[in-house]
């Protein structure tokens, strides 16, 4: 990471954004664990493949066999001095059968602005935050062709939020093995 996504993303934890919303102390109230009900079956997910910075994660969200396995590319952006989870990209294929495009990010963003994701730093897509709760804010997106062979041909894609007080917090990430990461998930999805 160079020395601008170092900086934005200095800024973006001088918010408190990231340390107070996506590495929970185990002393916080917030990541104290419900015991499971009795036959309930924790979600689990395996590693299925490595895709140059994508990983494709899939896994059942219980045991009984009506469900079905359900797979993501993961891209997961992490501060490099403090190990802290910044963001957090995931591409999988929604209920309807379309390609969606999820980042989770930090709270203590302005929400109304959204979140920008740019790959190679060409065209930009606005995404709206759909959800906000303790741990971060989920913002969504429909993938189209455009963007998919965008995605394709990318090397390095920009995250950027927007602090309250209105100054714009960018992260910088490698996208690189996204096209085979994909047709890994369609392979998966295919096999169903």
């Amino acid at each position: 990471m160079g020395a601008g996504p170092r900086l934005a993303l200095a800024v973006l934890l001088s918010l408190g954004a990231v340390g107070g919303a996506l590495a929970q102390s185990s002393n916080s109230s917030a990541t104290k664990k419900v015991p499971p009900k009795t036959g309930a079956a924790k979600p689990s997910a395996k590693v299925q493949g490595s895709f140059g910075s994508w990983t494709l994660l899939c896994g059942k969200e219980g045991e009984d066999k009506k469900f079905k396995e359900r797979c993501s590319l993961v891209l997961p952006l992490v501060e490099k001095n403090t190990q802290k989870l910044v963001f957090r990209v995931v591409v999988t294929y929604g209920p309807k059968g379309n390609l969606v495009l999820r980042v989770d990010g930090p709270t203590g963003v302005a929400l109304q602005r959204g979140l920008e994701f740019s790959p190679d730093t060409k065209k930009i897509y606005r995404m709206p935050f759909q959800t906000c709760l303790p741990i971060g804010c989920k913002a969504l997106l429909l993938v189209s062709d455009d963007l998919k062979k965008e995605l394709a041909g990318s090397s390095k894609g920009a995250i950027t939020v927007y602090a309250l007080n209105g100054k714009a917090v960018q992260a910088i990430a490698n996208v690189s093995g996204f096209a085979k990461g994909l047709a890994a998930l369609d392979n998966r999805r295919g096999e169903k």
